[in-house]
């Protein structure tokens, strides 16, 4: 049998969670008509939106590191991002990301473009592993990953 305490507890921890639901649905239509991308009948919210919806819940999102590697011969920029509670500046989430200079087309453009999408690509996985979950809330056609992190081709 459930308490009352039980309750309660349950209650309080569902709190937070309603309170970032309302602010993605608060900014849903924001969001899905200028940060979202139509692919292939599906929407995909961009790096852009799904940080506006982290700023919306007191979170921002910083690169931690981003370094040029090789990997078995071929080179590519591996970057780290995490989101940060910007109150606390506790970290609550963090995503890698990577351009390899075999990639189509990033492999024929410049380093510090590789570089930088590296760094979105690292920020939309940190946004996405630990907001994803929320955006569904943007509306039925909305996807948990965010667009930078789809391959070229479904582009």
């Amino acid at each position: 049998m459930t308490t009352n305490s039980e309750l309660a507890k349950v209650e309080r921890s569902i709190e937070p969670l309603r309170a970032q639901v309302a602010v993605v649905k608060a900014l849903s239509s924001e969001v899905t008509r200028r940060y979202c991308v139509n692919l292939q009948g599906k929407q995909y919210v961009t790096v852009a939106g799904a940080t506006l919806c982290a700023n919306g819940m007191g979170y921002t999102v910083r690169e931690v590191s981003n370094t040029r590697v090789d990997f078995g011969g071929v080179g590519a920029f591996e970057a780290v991002a995490e989101v940060i509670d910007v109150e606390t500046g506790q970290v609550i989430g963090r995503g890698s990301g990577i351009v390899s200079d075999d990639e189509r087309p990033w492999g024929s453009r410049p380093l510090f473009a590789r570089r930088a999408m590296a760094s979105t690509r690292a920020a939309g996985r940190a946004l996405r592993l630990c907001l994803g979950h929320l955006f569904c809330y943007l509306g039925d056609k909305v996807q948990p990953t965010t667009v930078e992190e789809m391959p070229e081709d479904a582009k």
